[in-house]
C-alpha cells in the first residue's frame, strides 16, 4: 500500500519532497455519465473484469423506466443485440450475452470467452440502447 508507506514516511518526520519525484501533470478521470432520452440510452465500459466481462454504468433502473416493454436494440463495437438474458447461465458456450449483474449494471460476456478481447471493447466504449416507437 503505497499511501500507509507515504504516511508513515510523513509521521516519522521524513519530508513530503523527498518522498518522490514531481508529477509533470495529472490527468483528470471524469465519471462518465449515462446520457438518457425517450428514445435512446448512451452508457460506457467502466470496467473490464479479471474474465474480460464488461460492466457498463447502464442501471437496470434505467433501463426499466425507459424501455417499458418496448422492443430495443443494443450496440456496441459493431453488433447489436436485442436480447438481455435472466442471468449467465442462460448463454450457450461462445455465446455473446447481456444481463444485469448483481449490481443490477448492464454486463456483456462471452459464455466461457472474453468479451473485452474478443469483441475488442474496453474501458470507455460505447454502449446504445434504443427503443422502438
Amino acid at each position: 500500500d503505497v499511501f500507509a508507506h507515504a504516511a508513515s514516511k510523513l509521521a516519522s518526520g521524513v519530508s513530503i519532497t523527498n518522498l518522490g519525484s514531481p508529477m509533470p501533470f495529472f490527468k483528470k478521470m471524469i465519471d462518465r455519465q449515462v446520457k438518457a432520452t425517450k428514445k435512446q440510452i448512451t452508457g460506457s465500459i467502466v470496467r473490464v473484469d479479471g474474465v474480460g466481462n464488461l460492466i457498463t454504468n447502464i442501471t437496470k433502473e434505467t433501463f426499466d423506466i425507459l424501455s417499458k416493454g418496448k422492443d430495443y436494440t443494443i450496440q456496441f463495437g459493431g453488433e447489436k443485440f436485442r436480447r438481455i438474458h435472466a442471468d449467465y447461465s442462460h448463454a450457450d458456450q461462445g455465446e455473446c450475452f447481456l444481463v444485469f449483474n448483481s449490481l443490477n449494471l448492464l454486463e456483456i460476456g462471452i459464455y466461457k470467452g472474453n468479451a473485452s478481447q474478443l469483441l475488442g471493447l474496453g474501458y470507455d466504449s460505447t454502449v446504445n440502447i434504443s427503443f422502438e416507437e
